[in-house]
């Protein structure tokens, strides 16, 4: 058996949404050049490869943070009071609840820039193996 790390697992499922995406524009053909341009073909894999590459970060990010927050042995409210001026809709990462997707709108991108920063700081002080 091949050992996968967690990043390596999230890039592979990132790809194979990506190869979904480009299969189903090809079998249905609603980016076909002649159809749309070849400009917008081009820019809509483009945003589907953006989409995919969001996808990986934002679970490898999500992922890291649960993992983090369970050695340094932190709780929702503490990752919470870091990020204090999140919208009424805005939440963060809850360790004592993970999913096994990141949220793809509650949890916002700079709460989780904001909270892996610190929790990854902290974990190289108190020498925790890396995330991987």
């Amino acid at each position: 058996m091949i050992f996968l790390t967690h990043k390596l697992r999230w890039a592979i499922a990132a790809v194979i949404l990506f190869v979904l995406f480009v299969l189903a524009a090809i079998y249905w053909g609603f980016l076909d050049p002649s159809k749309i341009g070849l400009e917008w073909t081009i820019l809509w894999y483009f945003v589907a490869a953006g989409g995919a590459y969001y996808f990986y970060f934002k679970n490898v990010t999500y992922r890291a943070i649960i993992y983090y927050a369970h050695q340094l042995d932190y709780h929702y409210a503490d990752l919470k009071a870091w990020v204090p001026n999140l919208r009424e809709n805005q939440d963060v990462p809850n360790p004592d609840k993970p999913r096994w997707f990141s949220p793809f709108a509650k949890v916002p991108i700079t709460a989780t820039n904001i909270i892996g920063d610190k929790l990854l700081a902290e974990a190289k002080e108190k020498h925790i193996p890396l995330y991987r």
